[in-house]
């Protein structure tokens, strides 16, 4: 059994178990403020943050506490929490997407990593809302979307909010305000790969980082942006069912690249192994995950890279919309394949109703950030207890450049197509997610045939957004 090591603040208490790093944060008069919990990189000295890490500011009430935090915890990457007990404040923050996901019971006045460690195993099953449950439909690949989970009174903390632990209540700290459109889209893009560059490279040095290769978008961008040391990298990629595309374009760029590249063999979860894997997950989601786990155990005791976080340099949930669309809780569960549950529409339009001032993408990339990258992503968090897994995409500093990028950038992929451009344009020899060959057809029709629910999901929802956009002014937002 893992054992769990208390760590002290001045008025908070933290227990962690042995493996995560704990990290005591300093201000400039060696003042304990905080703790970093989990991987943090610093991009600017490239190394992993380990052991103790000083702050080049001091803490007092007179201070603007969110944009300190904004400047000196939020230049850091990785996947971390960070408790913070300075000044007679006690808050958690997320990182820049919250992969490092937080539940918390407001009633009890305590936060943990999973709902497991929050609730007795009676209070568990007592408290598991099966209605909720079914009406997500978990049974068909759903999840827990908008800070709800599947037990009655836990929460889930969004990105950008941070936990008030005198309160119990989340609080938005981020955006601050609109994010400028650039002029200098090279630049942008510039700061994108040598951020990226950077959070790798302390990774890849410690010999124990595992980069995923795939045929889509955002590993290709990551592999673009490792150019200068590629051939350093522990590439994988899994041979499960449906994976056809990507195993077949991943062998091709490790051959014709000189890739040091493996290929999992795949292996099924048995019931056991899937109960165990919903446990950790706080029974929020479901889907392949659940079921394939066991292909990626080889890589216990490393650290996985993984590609999440550049959906949103491509405005993944814009599809047909423009500046001037509609936005409301009914057209953002379209955009995320939900069914439109009462209960789910409500926290949706509780979430929406202090953002309805921003831009309609800008609103859509906060939808996908924290509605469903902090609740369906990262309630996985915890699933391979035995793996660090880091996605350099998810840096505060990444994301403004992306969503500082003009919409007919971002637009068709357009950032990563620029991107892989700008540092390595061979790569884009090789298609990104097809084949570029009458298999594309074969492959479409095939998907369509072994998973008609999946199809039969986007087209509901292609349909239910281009009927908002029709009927939708945008002072409906």
């Amino acid at each position: 059994m893992p054992i769990a090591v208390r760590h002290e603040l001045t008025s908070i208490r933290v227990d962690a178990f042995e493996e995560l790093e704990v990290v005591a944060v300093l201000d400039r008069t060696d003042c304990c403020v905080g703790f970093l919990l989990g991987m943090a990189i610093d991009p600017e000295t490239q190394q992993i943050v380990t052991g103790t890490h000083k702050l080049d500011a001091e803490f007092d009430r007179a201070r603007d506490l969110d944009l300190l935090i904004e400047d000196h915890i939020y230049r850091l990457a990785g996947s971390f929490l960070f408790v913070l007990d300075a000044c007679d404040v006690r808050r958690i923050y997320l990182d820049a997407n919250g992969s490092k996901s937080l539940v918390y019971e407001p009633r009890s006045g305590v936060a943990a990593a999973t709902t497991p460690l929050l609730l007795t195993a009676a209070e568990y099953d007592e408290r598991f809302d099966l209605d909720l449950y079914r009406g997500l439909l978990l049974d068909q690949h759903g999840w827990f979307p908008a800070g709800m989970t599947a037990h009655r009174g836990v929460r889930r903390l969004m990105c950008n909010h941070y936990l008030d632990l005198d309160t119990m209540a989340p609080i938005r700290h981020w955006p601050r305000g609109e994010i400028e459109e650039v002029a200098d889209v090279d630049a942008a893009i510039a700061t994108i790969i040598d951020e990226t560059r950077r959070i790798i490279q302390p990774l890849q040095a410690s010999g124990r980082a595992s980069m995923a290769l795939t045929s889509g978008n955002e590993t290709r961008l990551m592999l673009a942006c490792c150019r200068a040391f590629h051939g350093e990298i522990d590439f994988v990629t899994v041979d499960a069912p449906g994976a056809k595309l990507d195993v077949t374009r991943a062998s091709e760029l490790a051959k014709r690249f000189k890739l040091r590249h493996r290929l999992l063999p795949y292996r099924q979860a048995d019931d056991r192994g899937a109960r165990a894997w919903q446990m950790r997950v706080g029974h929020c989601v479901t889907g392949s995950n659940m079921t394939m786990h066991p292909s990626v155990e080889s890589l216990n005791g490393r650290i996985f890279l993984g590609g999440l976080g550049g959906e949103i340099g491509r405005g993944f949930l814009w599809l047909d919309s423009q500046e001037d669309t509609g936005i409301d809780e009914t057209g953002i569960v379209s955009r995320l394949k939900l069914p439109q549950h009462p209960r789910l529409l409500a926290e949706v339009r509780e979430w929406l109703e202090p953002l309805q001032h921003h831009r309609s993408l800008f609103l859509l990339d906060l939808a996908y950030m924290e509605l469903r990258m902090s609740c369906w992503a990262f309630c996985q968090s915890y699933a391979m207890p035995s793996q660090a897994e880091v996605n350099p995409l998810i840096c505060r500093k990444i994301y403004a450049a992306m969503l500082s990028l003009p919409p007919s950038v971002r637009r068709n992929n357009g950032m990563i197509f620029r991107a892989i451009q700008q540092t390595w344009p061979e790569l884009l020899a090789l298609p990104i997610n097809r084949y570029g060959d009458w298999r594309d057809r074969a492959r479409i029709a095939g998907e369509a045939i072994s998973d008609p629910r999946r199809a039969i999901r986007k087209i509901r929802q292609v349909g239910a957004v281009r009927l908002g956009a029709l009927f939708s002014g945008r002072g409906s937002r």
